[in-house]
């Protein structure tokens, strides 16, 4: 099948910042431009990742386009509906077999939605962890859920980037289990693979724990901050270096400087070239209260880091308990702390989970945006 006559495809996302999601999104969306396929993206107009599609004539961004979900941005989220429905509009009469992909919760129901009534019939959203988690109010849970309950109906096909939505889409969602696929969220590897390892420091260098995460709820940094503060206590010669930025980052600086560890801890904020810090680090550490499966949980095992984490979503797809990484239960810093010491000081666990050797190809650039291309191509043929 000719893939550049048989499917166009729209992508729409909520914000472009600097997260695994995006760059999913992103990947996708330039990958298939170069195998000959037209693609369009839709996105709100903030993230940092705005700067690299803003002169693209196939990207739209909407300034009425926020994640936030309130009842204050009922009025723009109509005005972003409107504009969704007017874009794919345009774009069906141009294209009669085109596809609709959203990613994030937000973007997907509008712009699933918004498809459903212009009529396409090929409607996918990826999942990158639900939005629904049971560390919200009963009442906010139950809201989006049934939003996503009650959008799952006109959607297509579901992608899940982890085992674990898998598990909780068959559970919550009717009919999940006959349309939906595993597809990888992959990481950009020669940024990643070909560097040099970092070996276990000397005695007089600093061990460096590192991570990548933004700032809010949902990664739980002050979880990490406080497991960080008691293995510094017990080994001064300890760093933590954090790539990534958002709205808690006051909050952040403050709880550093109450507890003078600014000279030991370092906000690096967000940062395009993640690869030259991540390769200053000795380990990866993560304290997400929930994620789909995170990309710098697969970059950092590409640069063969062993991962100290909680054991949130689908990380457990990736890091496989005391063989490349240490896996602790939500919420138990202290155990968070005490695995982190372990690493940081026995030099042969850290030399046993660095080298330990998985298998990364399913969340390789090629082999994600092929496995799409042939999901497309079946998706539209099968209607």
């Amino acid at each position: 099948m000719n893939h550049t006559e048989s499917f166009h495809v729209l992508y729409i996302i909520t914000k472009l910042e600097l997260g695994g999601a995006q760059k999913v999104c992103l990947t996708l969306f330039n990958g298939l431009q170069q195998d000959g396929i037209t693609t369009n993206l839709i996105s709100g107009h903030e993230g940092i990742l705005v700067d690299q599609v803003k002169d693209n004539a196939n990207v739209m961004l909407l300034s009425s386009l926020h994640r936030e979900i309130h009842i204050s941005a009922i009025i723009q989220d109509i005005s972003s509906f409107i504009s969704l429905i007017k874009e794919i509009r345009r774009l069906k009469k141009q294209y009669p077999n085109l596809i609709v992909h959203t990613h994030s919760t937000k973007a997907g129901i509008l712009g699933r939605w918004a498809a459903w009534c212009v009529g396409v019939k090929t409607r996918v959203h990826t999942i990158h962890g639900f939005a629904f988690h049971a560390h919200q109010p009963k009442i906010i849970w139950i809201l989006i859920y049934c939003l996503e309950l009650v959008t799952s109906l006109i959607t297509t096909h579901f992608i899940c980037v982890s085992s674990a939505d898998v598990k909780n889409g068959i559970q919550l969602l009717p009919n999940f289990a006959k349309k939906y696929s595993i597809i990888r969220a992959a990481v950009d590897w020669n940024q990643f693979y070909t560097i040099k390892q970092k070996e276990f420091p000397a005695d007089k260098e600093p061990f460096i724990f590192g991570t990548v995460a933004c700032f809010k709820k949902q990664k739980n940094i002050f979880d990490l901050l406080q497991a960080f503060a008691l293995v510094h206590t017990q080994n001064p010669n300890t760093r933590l270096e954090i790539i990534g930025d958002g709205h808690l980052r006051t909050e952040i600086e403050t709880w550093i400087e109450q507890r003078q560890l600014d000279s030991v801890i370092t906000l690096h904020g967000w940062q395009h070239n993640v690869a030259s810090f991540m390769n200053n680090w000795h380990a990866f550490t993560l304290s997400s209260l929930w994620e789909g499966l995170p990309c710098a949980i697969v970059e950092a095992r590409l640069l063969k880091l062993p991962v100290i984490s909680y054991n949130t979503g689908g990380i457990s797809d990736v890091i496989i308990d005391k063989k490349n990484g240490l896996l602790i239960k939500q919420g138990q810093w202290q155990q968070l702390a005490s695995a982190m010491t372990c690493v940081a000081t026995n030099q042969i666990l850290h030399n046993t989970l660095q080298h330990y050797q998985e298998s990364l190809s399913d969340y390789y650039n090629d082999t994600m945006i092929s496995r799409h291309k042939v999901l497309y191509a079946h998706l539209v043929k099968g209607k």
